[in-house]
């Protein structure tokens, strides 16, 4: 300590006052000669230092001088003590290393002050969960996340309403239905087409779920053959249903629930953003009957490392009840598909899709007879198919009082196999979409279900017409006049929401002028070719020919008009049966032919 030494050298001066030392000259001697070492030169002239001790009068001044410095020293020593205890120095920070294994150190200083990406923050250690606060935004809907995203909520839902109008030839349109007439008869309606309530969402990251309804739909409460208004209730179905597990190994995500089985692509596609105002005759008579598309299962869905090559498989219950509800054994199926994308630039701006989808199954256990007083079925129930379709535009809401423009009638089988082709181009503005399917029904019989006078049962109930295939298929091409281009999802790969450049809008502007500041929003036109016949050997079920005109105004990305004109030709020759004497037996055939004509509005919003 400097006390010590200070104390050390007073001690010494003391001595040196005292004589102590050898050579000392004593209180009063001369000051203390210091020579130089030996080897400076001879003529060296003696330093003289004056003695330490020269200043004091005797050894008690000595003695009182040394007692009062210690007690400074002593000061000196307990007020660092009490300044160390307050203050506690911060350890200077260690500089970051740089590839070179040093850095400068303003340049450690500059990283310090400049705040931390996105990308930095996401790469901290986070345990996932910890974070369950959420922070609103819009993004097409309302969305809710937290900040690492391992939690989502969205909430919405859409609503379309519709305003059609008809003409029809003498065949299909003035016809009764026991002669070929359509099934039930055309009619101008102002109907919702969908109103949906939808919240889905992400928790823990890599758990999905969605739970949606549709608010309108009717079924056909007392089963007539010929439903009216009066038969009909109203009933909340759900649509989609699930929890799916991503990132799985091998496995990649697994979807567990009341779903889409993945079988075509327009059927994936979700009616938010269908290009015409109803999908093809294919979706009805092949895709998703009876059961808006939505069936309970399992599926598993995957991809390659790059995205090109995707596909799909899942094991589902064949059911054709819009709740999700079989009572009944058997009815399973199995459905694949398969997509490559050859071409895939600008996030799907300029594609080319192919995909191939099968499904295997067990057709469903139906009731073939029902009472004619409370309408419950009767019997036991035999594994059939019923193959029919509306037409391209509807006048009713989703339930029997659709118009059926083609009929196969029920016909029991003992298995059924289906294949679909896809093949769909996006460049810019342009797109191009096509499917292809194909079914074959085997070891198919005609059945006696309802009045023998329904439509489509040629020939005669019971008879075994062996291996029944049906096939239908569509091409339609689009164009946005506005230049937008399709958005397509390497999720399901199916096109997505479209955009619109500007939103629409018409507004007065200010000043004296008050021009008119208009937006036109986006505009797109579209054509396609409807084809499904349900006609094979014996079993007349009707063959379409269909041509669908669209003009599409998308106000903004949650809303758009459709204007949609349609002319279909129904070729449909009916041969009812009667019974004489408890003998089935054939009436005359009635021609059902000719053309049908509609025209058709819809305002669509989802939210």
């Amino acid at each position: 300590m400097p006390g010590s030494c200070l104390l050390r050298c007073l001690l010494a001066a003391a001595a040196l006052a005292a004589g102590w030392l050898p050579g000392s000259p004593g209180l009063g001697g001369e000051p203390f000669p210091v020579t130089a070492d030996s080897g400076d030169t001879a003529d060296t002239v003696p330093l003289a230092i004056p003695s330490v001790a020269a200043g004091f009068a005797s050894f008690t001044e000595v003695s009182a001088a040394v007692e009062a410095e210690r007690q400074r020293v002593t000061a000196l020593e307990a007020r660092l003590t009490e300044l160390e205890k307050k203050t506690t120095p911060e350890p200077l920070p260690s500089p970051p290393a740089s590839a070179a294994g040093d850095q400068r150190p303003d340049v450690a200083a500059e990283e310090k002050d400049t705040p931390k990406t996105d990308a930095q923050k996401a790469a901290e250690p986070y345990e996932i969960g910890s974070d369950t606060n959420l922070a609103s935004r819009w993004s097409s809907g309302y969305h809710a996340e937290s900040k690492h995203k391992d939690f989502r909520v969205k909430v919405g839902g859409r609503t379309q309403v519709d305003a059609v109008a008809f003409s029809a030839g003498p065949g299909p349109g003035n016809q009764a239905p026991n002669q070929g007439g359509l099934d039930p008869a055309l009619a101008d309606t102002v109907n919702l087409r969908r109103a949906r309530f939808r919240v889905e969402g992400r928790m823990y990251e890599f758990y999905d779920w969605a739970a949606e309804y549709d608010f309108v739909n009717q079924i056909n409460v007392n089963n007539e053959v010929y439903p009216t208004e009066r038969d009909s209730g109203p009933s909340t179905a759900v649509t989609d249903l699930w929890l799916q597990v991503r990132e799985l190994p091998v496995l990649g995500t697994v979807r567990v629930g009341n779903q889409k089985d993945p079988y075509g692509y327009e059927h994936l596609t979700s009616s938010r953003w269908l290009n015409f105002m109803e999908r093809s005759f294919a979706q009805d008579a092949f895709e998703g009957p009876f059961n808006n598309g939505f069936l309970p299962g399992i599926q598993v869905m995957n991809s390659n490392e790059e995205g090109n090559v995707g596909w799909q498989i899942g094991e589902f219950k064949n059911t054709s009840n819009p709740f999700g509800f079989s009572n009944s054994s058997g009815g399973s199926m199995t459905v694949g598909r398969l997509v490559f994308l050859p071409v895939y630039e600008d996030e799907g701006r300029k594609l080319l899709h192919l995909g191939i989808s099968g499904r295997t199954m067990e057709p469903r256990r139906q009731y073939t007879s029902f009472d004619t007083k409370t309408g419950l079925p009767k019997g036991d129930p035999v594994t059939a198919v019923r193959f029919r379709s509306r037409g391209s535009i509807r006048n009713g809401p989703p339930g029997p009082l659709n118009s059926i423009y083609a009929d196969s009638g029920l016909l029991e089988g003992s298995w059924q196999n289906m294949i679909g082709l896809e093949f769909v181009g996006n460049n810019g503005p342009w797109s191009f979409q096509s499917e292809y399917f194909g079914s074959w029904l085997y070891n198919a019989t005609t059945t006696s279900a309802g009045p023998l006078n329904t439509n489509g049962y040629q020939p005669a109930p019971g008879t075994n017409v062996g291996t029944v295939y049906y096939q239908a298929g569509y091409a339609e091409v689009l164009y946005f006049l506005t230049g937008e281009s399709r958005t397509y999802s390497k999720i399901e790969y199916r096109f997505d929401r479209p955009v619109p450049h500007n939103n629409f809008y018409a507004i007065r502007g200010g000043g004296s002028g008050r021009r008119l500041s208009v937006s036109e929003g986006a505009w797109q036109v579209g054509m396609r070719y409807n084809y499904l016949c349900l006609s094979d050997g014996e079993v007349n079920g009707g063959v379409l020919n269909g041509m669908t005109l669209g003009l599409n105004w998308l106000l903004n990305p949650n809303a758009r008009v459709y204007f949609n004109y349609d002319f279909t030709y129904r070729n449909f020759i009916s041969t009812p049966f009667t019974k004489v004497d408890g003998v089935v037996t054939p009436s005359p055939s009635y021609d059902g032919s000719g053309w049908i004509h509609g025209l058709g509005m819809r305002l669509a919003f989802d939210f």
